[in-house]
Parts: C-alpha cells; sequence; structure tokens
C-alpha cells in the first residue's frame, strides 16, 4: 500500500456513502499516471471546502472508485475572498496569471475588456472551460479544496456598476500601500488589472470615481501577467492571508 500525495478533484455529485466515484480525467491520473493500485490510498477534494483521504477500490483507467477513509485539513482559504478583474490578453499568458494567481489564493476571475485590450472578449464555452480547468489543476496544486470560479467577460464600465466591496487597482501614480484600514470579514476584494498599455486615463478616473483605490505596483513596467501576480501578493499581504 502506497499514499498518493498528489490531489484528484471529485465532485460533489460522484460521492455518495462514502463511495469515491472518479471522473474519466481523474482516472487515468490515478491509475495510468500515477500508477495507483487496489489498497492505495489518494487525496482528493470535492471544490466546496472539503479534502478527504480515500482508499482506491477499482483501478479502471475511466472509471476508478475509492472509499472515503478520514476527512482531512485542506489548505486554508483567505480571510478574505478576492477577485482578479484583468484586463483581456493572449488566453496562454491569461491562463498563467490565473494559475499562479490562484495558487496564491485568489478565488474568482473575471475577464475584463477595456481601451488598450489588444484582443476582444471571448465569450465562447470553451475558453471558460478551459480557464476553469487551469483554475482546478491550480487548486489542487496547492492544496485548496475551494473550486475557484470564471466569470464570463464583461466591460469594464459593466463591472463597475456592481457593488464589489473594496476595489484596487494597478496605477503608476497611485499609493505605495494599500489603505490602513483592512476589509471586513465577508467582504469581498476586487482586484484590477489593465491589458498591456494599463488603463485609460478615463478608465482611471471611472474607476477612482466608482471608490477604488489605486495601487502603484513599483517603478518599472510590468506585464499584465506580472502585475496580476504582483496585485496578489500586495492585496493578500495587506489582509494577512499570505
Amino acid at each position: 500500500m502506497k499514499f498518493v500525495s498528489t490531489s484528484f478533484y471529485l465532485s460533489p455529485k460522484n460521492l455518495r456513502r462514502g463511495i469515491a466515484k472518479f471522473s474519466e480525467d481523474e482516472s487515468n491520473h490515478i491509475v495510468r499516471v500515477m500508477r495507483a493500485s487496489v489498497g492505495d490510498e489518494v487525496r482528493a477534494v470535492d471544490g466546496i471546502g472539503h479534502a478527504y483521504k480515500i482508499c482506491i477500490t477499482r483501478t479502471d483507467p475511466a472509471h476508478a472508485r475509492g472509499e472515503i477513509i478520514e476527512s482531512i485539513e485542506p489548505a486554508p482559504e483567505p480571510n478574505i475572498r478576492f477577485a482578479l478583474g484583468i484586463g483581456t490578453i493572449l488566453p496562454k499568458r491569461l491562463e498563467a496569471a490565473w494559475d499562479t494567481c490562484v495558487q496564491l489564493g485568489i478565488s474568482k476571475l473575471i475577464p475584463i475588456e477595456t481601451a488598450y485590450s489588444n484582443r476582444p472578449i471571448r465569450n465562447d464555452s470553451k475558453h471558460i472551460e478551459r480557464l476553469g480547468a487551469v483554475g482546478c489543476r491550480a487548486m489542487l496544486q496547492c492544496g485548496r479544496a475551494v473550486l475557484p470560479v470564471v466569470e464570463t467577460p464583461i466591460k469594464l464600465h459593466k463591472l463597475l456598476e456592481e457593488d464589489h466591496g473594496v476595489v484596487l487597482f494597478g496605477d503608476s501614480e497611485g499609493l505605495p500601500n494599500p489603505p490602513s484600514e483592512r476589509p471586513k470579514l465577508g467582504e469581498e476584494v476586487l482586484l484590477l488589472i489593465g491589458p498591456e498599455g494599463g488603463f485609460s486615463s478615463e478608465e482611471n478616473r471611472f474607476i477612482a470615481e466608482a471608490g477604488g483605490i489605486g495601487i502603484s505596483l513599483g517603478p518599472r513596467r510590468l506585464r499584465t501577467e506580472t502585475a496580476a501576480i504582483t496585485m496578489s501578493v500586495v492585496a493578500l499581504r495587506w489582509t494577512g492571508d499570505i
């Protein structure tokens, strides 16, 4: 018997009466990649905050199954829920940024269209599904158990018509640090990062009028994905979540 420390995703609908049924993709990973055998133990999370140690009882590469041995503690979630609104960029670069930000603790991705977006919003289901898969893998990588959310793309002004609690946005002329007053528990924080070229002066003014607080990310010009990661670190350190 061996314990496979790699985490696997187990949809809540596939968990009943202590029996876990893995999806085809996860079954293939368990059986053919990790070479698990009957009696081996694996770690699985259900995407809604629970983690389990599971004993494999069936090693079908398309329909692996197991029995829950015990509940285990996943990596802790941040005290504050963070959403990342990021200007549309090349898909691979957006995926890379999202992967890292989920590992850090970000819970929601909102692709946004801005004045300097170098490509139109991709509102097709395949693109959203791909970003969802990236978020799921990142969740498993870092030991979290809450599945990150990917929202459909939206234009910046439409996004800011909604209530998002505290809003921080990347601004070269912004504050060197977030304000001393921290968000309250249960309050969402929205982090806004522009595409290559950042936000336009009009967009900066619009975000500020909507209550956004500009934060400088340093004296050097950053790629969008680097800015997103940097802002995530700054915000999570601000709330004591990193």
